[in-house]
């Protein structure tokens, strides 16, 4: 009847100190809880790195967002170089003639009379460009006719050697001759085969990929 003055946990206790059966459920319960304590951690870091990743994610979705609407903002910008693009073979493949009279100002000899100088393109390319094609010249033949003065005729081969120092890279002398003349005059001719390569260097005409000089 002593149990009738005692509390709850008073008997409890008592039983869990006397009773091996109260002991063993006693250390389940313990070692149950221990080992919940691992499986607590993983799943808090497992919800951490999710949320982690999530936001993550959400940040790399906003990032993206304002790239298209950057790059979007671009798209003309991108048809233009596009544009440019195409027509930079063409560009390329135009002679610069202003030079090519300059350097035949610069080296013509100073008794020669120089008549006539033409400068014809052929074997035409077609090359695709916004709204059609356009023909791009692969050759071009330069010729010049003039006069020397007697007895300078021998300042013909110099003028032709010359000369093509100064035409673009590849430039091939197709004919340099002298021409029956007067006592006073020797007439020549002389023609030039250029294939345009967009280096015009030995022209005195800068590269636009070249850094400004000034």
């Amino acid at each position: 009847m002593k149990n009738l003055f005692l509390s709850p946990e008073r008997i409890v206790l008592r039983s869990y100190q006397r009773e091996l059966v109260f002991r063993v459920v006693g250390l389940i319960v313990l070692v149950t809880g221990l080992l919940q304590l691992p499986v607590l951690f993983f799943a808090f870091t497992t919800w951490r790195d999710y949320q982690a990743l999530t936001d993550k994610k959400a940040q790399l979705a906003v990032s993206a967002n304002e790239l298209q609407t950057t790059l979007a903002g671009f798209k003309d910008t991108r048809q233009k170089l596009s544009q440019i693009q195409q027509w930079e073979p063409i560009i390329r493949g135009r002679l610069p003639c202003s030079a090519v009279l300059a350097a035949i100002e610069q080296t013509v000899p100073p008794d020669a009379v120089l008549e006539k100088i033409g400068i014809e393109s052929s074997r035409y390319q077609a090359l695709p460009v916004a709204g059609g094609t356009y023909r791009v010249p692969e050759l071009y033949t330069l010729s010049i006719q003039g006069s020397l003065k007697f007895g300078h005729a021998e300042e013909l081969e110099a003028f032709t050697n010359e000369l093509k120092k100064h035409l673009p890279a590849g430039s091939q002398v197709l004919r340099s001759k002298l021409l029956e003349g007067t006592e006073s005059l020797v007439p020549f001719f002389l023609v030039y085969s250029i294939t345009p390569a967009g280096n015009y260097s030995t022209l005195g005409v800068q590269r636009i990929a070249d850094p400004d000089r000034l």
